[in-house]
């Protein structure tokens, strides 16, 4: 790796990143499709797919960023700004930080860019007065539960799935 490429920079994505982004969903969708390939399906680049990407980057609560070293994307996190519960039946309702997910290039794992994009997102988050961030991990993904419980996140709540 060349000097230049060994600073991480992170940037908000734009329409000319769904390539990169693309890459980066795909890593992390292997992983669930290897585990749970009756669940989850591979990863296409389709029309629902840039429909959801575009939406991502067109929307102001939504946002991608991209985590470069160099010319390379070595991670991402896509998020939104929701509520905890909008239908204000079940919790106390107010605004949180929504990680839709969050991946990293394999072989740059539990090298900071993880804690780099959360960092981000906290700063996101403070930065609008919201003081809930959340995301969903499957109990299959240990390396990831490891990863986001060293950043601070603890389990709140389980899904539960069974057969009928």
């Amino acid at each position: 790796m060349s000097k230049a490429s060994t600073t991480l920079n992170l940037r908000a994505a734009t329409a000319d990143d769904l390539d990169a982004y693309f890459l980066l969903f795909s890593e992390v969708q292997a992983l669930h499709v290897a585990e749970r390939p009756d669940l989850f399906q591979p990863a296409e680049m389709s029309d629902a797919f840039q429909r959801h990407f575009n939406d991502a980057v067109a929307q102001a609560q939504k946002e991608i960023v991209i985590a470069w070293l160099g010319d390379e994307p070595v991670g991402a996190v896509h998020y939104e700004v929701t509520s905890l519960d909008p239908t204000g039946v079940y919790l106390i309702d107010r605004p949180m930080l929504w990680i839709e997910s969050i991946a990293v290039m394999p072989h740059l794992r539990r090298k900071g860019i993880a804690s780099a994009l959360i960092a981000l997102v906290r700063q996101v988050a403070a930065q609008q007065g919201i003081a809930d961030l959340g995301l969903e991990v499957w109990s299959f993904n240990e390396g990831a539960a490891r990863a986001f419980e060293s950043a601070g996140l603890k389990v709140h709540a389980s899904t539960m799935l069974g057969e009928v």
